[in-house]
């Protein structure tokens, strides 16, 4: 137990909030940016399947956080928690209604049956211990705690219990749970919705809470890391997070989830401290990531821990939405662009690389070479020939986290656009087709800015600026680290901006009603180098891949999926085998870039109709071919890259054509180089 009883908790005993006075940026409520365009219509998609998880697949057809008790495992109120967040993000930013009502019953209940004491949610996890010797179990409540907060935060509200109502219930229940947040696990996490709560309430001993099981899980992770340098079983992955590893910058010993949602506390701590050694450690943390462990597609190889970056490397859908959400909170803290730059990546290309584009099924493990996805294909290291990388509702037979956890990516996306700036004014940090409504400007006056673009499928972003009357705030606009010549002009006139030294383009200006801004970004061809000789195309902010036709056979498993969201199994029906001819000194003549406006059919639909594609020039392998399981033939998986020195290639060289690798199920990304 990490603090003494506490005294009978009075609503009436706090007066005020606590901003997070340290942040950079700050993030907007749910619902003060509205997705438009493309991006309505895919988050529109996505709702349907949304809707109807609770319908079709287990554990989310049961009745956890609204009453359900008969559990032996606290995984799913973790999995229903990740649905329940993802699925009020979804649909505050959608104004869903239907949506809404779903989400309000779990969160209602958990609300109106607090217990005596305070504590919020099911007995089981009140009393169950995790098996890690952490103390009882209290992730999942990390989990659902920031659909609470979701919800509070909302902007409209959508009714029901207000921002203070659930900040003062999450308070009771922190202040005076017997759980310790410090042990091994992943009850750390809980710092986050902690210091939530101390920024509703401004209760100084939530933030005391919060610092102490900081101190107390650091100080525990030393303890285990020197205890034993090389640890086994779980207290391995709890030493790889302590200050001796983390400083190092070694390769990451630990599950991805648990270090994404561990490693961003201390960021989290220094918005509401300003100590420089918290944001000093969260840095370090995720520089071991960015060294060591990411694939081309945005998100780091992780199935089920880091592990190399090869071309058949993998990554949990889980980890694009906790390793997004992890650099959101160090784009606040840092107000560096670079962070947005990642969030970006991760959510152009992995995120829609997981998904079907019509939002029936995801994979629980994707990869950026996939040539077969079945429900025995799996070729990672940690379940060879499992049912993971095949296109599931929910790949709920495994585990279903990720049918939850996939909800929170694209709203989150959608939430964090827009950020407010320390003098008044408002960055964008993100892109895409949406309305912003909220305050600038010394006197926080109303201002509505329409973001009208089809980015990233297109290089121009235009701001149309509404207000009642005349508003003078400093407009910050993300330049990506790829973009070498951003243009700016207001209402049509070219204008100059100061550029900052964290990658924003700074517009100080008295803005009138209807101003138009208009960011052009222009996008840029480059090669990237990955190992074993492989060598992937990009433009912007899309990576490319070579897209494999594919002969779709449709299961129904009962409990699971259905005949209109079935399970998905996908098999190539198109030639595969290519290595890439290019010359990286000549990319600019080897390479073929063909654009074209998108229809309006198309604005629906970018990832289904790509209008921008790269035609290269590539060759054959022979023999490159889909993998063998040496004791059944007939099962197959993805290889990985044929050794060239034994290999015969093709004299003929092939112009071959290259689509987003958001609008591809199976795939080639990294290509073996066949330039000398």
């Amino acid at each position: 137990m990490l603090m003494g009883p506490m005294p009978a908790l009075e609503a009436a005993e706090i007066k005020h909030s606590a901003s997070p006075a340290h942040a950079a940026l700050r993030s907007l409520a749910p619902g003060a940016v509205r997705p438009e365009g493309w991006l309505r219509g895919y988050l529109e998609k996505q709702a349907q399947l949304c809707s109807q998880l609770p319908q079709i697949s287990w554990p989310f057809t049961e009745a956890y956080w609204a009453g359900m008790e008969d559990a032996d495992a606290w995984w799913p109120w973790e999995q229903a928690a990740y649905w329940i967040d993802g699925a009020t993000r979804l649909g505050l930013v959608l104004q869903d209604e239907s949506l809404m009502a779903q989400v309000r019953t779990r969160i209602d209940y958990t609300l109106t049956h607090a217990a005596p004491s305070g504590y919020l949610g099911p007995q089981y996890l009140e009393f169950s211990e995790d098996a890690r010797g952490g103390g009882f179990q209290r992730w999942p409540h990390n989990v659902l705690f920031r659909g609470l907060a979701a919800l509070g935060d909302a902007q409209p509200h959508p009714g029901g219990a207000h921002s203070r109502d659930i900040a003062e219930a999450m308070r009771k229940h922190y202040l005076t749970d017997k759980a310790s947040y410090a042990g091994a696990g992943r009850n750390i996490t809980n710092i986050e919705p902690i210091l939530w709560c101390y920024e509703h309430t401004g209760d100084p001993r939530l933030l005391a809470l919060a610092e102490n099981t900081w101190q107390r899980f650091v100080k525990s992770a030393a303890d285990q890391q020197n205890a034993r340098p090389t640890p086994a079983g779980p207290f391995r992955e709890y030493a790889d997070l302590s200050p001796a590893r983390v400083l190092a910058d070694t390769p990451i010993e630990c599950h991805g989830v648990t270090y994404a949602e561990t490693m961003k506390q201390p960021a989290l701590l220094y918005l509401y401290t300003g100590k420089d050694e918290y944001l000093k450690f969260a840095d370090a943390a995720e520089r071991r990531i960015f060294d060591h462990h990411m694939l081309i597609d945005g998100i780091p190889s992780t199935s089920e821990e880091y592990r190399a970056t090869t071309s058949i490397d993998q990554h949990e859908t889980c980890d694009i939405a906790d390793h997004t959400w992890s650099w959101g909170y160090m784009l606040m803290a840092t107000g560096d662009s670079i962070w947005a730059d990642r969030v970006e990546r991760a959510c152009f290309n992995a995120a829609p690389g997981a998904v079907k584009n019509d939002w029936k099924a995801l994979q629980y493990l994707s990869s950026p070479n996939q040539f077969l996805a079945t429900l025995n294909s799996d070729h990672g290291l940690m379940r060879h020939g499992g049912r993971l990388m095949a296109y599931q509702p929910n790949p709920g037979q495994f585990t279903a986290c990720c049918g939850g956890n996939v909800h929170r990516i694209f709203p989150n996306y959608v939430i964090r656009m827009w950020m407010k700036t320390n003098e008044g004014g408002l960055a964008a940090v993100l892109y895409g087709p949406s309305k912003v409504n909220t305050t600038a400007g010394p006197d926080n006056q109303q201002v509505e800015i329409v973001q009208t673009t089809n980015y990233p499928f297109d290089e121009q972003i235009q701001f149309k600026i509404q207000s009642s009357r005349a508003v003078s705030f400093p407009l910050s606009l993300r330049i990506p680290a790829w973009c070498d010549d951003p243009r700016l002009s207001v209402n049509g006139a070219s204008a100059a901006a100061s550029r900052t030294h964290n990658g924003f383009l700074v517009l100080h200006r008295k803005f009138n009603p209807g101003d138009v801004v208009t960011l052009t970004l222009p996008m840029k061809l480059a090669i990237t180098h990955w190992p074993q000789n492989g060598i992937g195309i990009e433009r912007g902010p899309l990576v490319y891949s070579l897209p494999i036709q594919a002969n779709w056979t449709a299961i129904v498993e009962p409990g699971y999926s259905t005949a209109e969201f079935p399970s998905l199994e996908a098999r190539p029906a198109s030639a595969w085998n290519y290595g890439i001819a290019v010359d990286p000194a000549k990319l600019a003549t080897e390479v073929e870039i063909k654009t074209r406006p998108l229809t309006q059919s198309e604005v629906d639909d970018p990832w289904g109709n790509p209008s921008t594609t790269l035609t290269v020039p590539a060759r054959q392998i022979e023999g490159w071919q889909l993998q063998s399981n040496s004791e059944n033939a007939s099962q197959k998986f993805t290889p990985p890259f044929p050794d060239l020195s034994a290999s015969k290639v093709s004299e003929t060289i092939e112009r071959v054509v290259l689509v987003p690798y958001g609008s591809t199920q199976l795939r080639v990304t990294v290509f073996p180089s066949l330039h000398s």
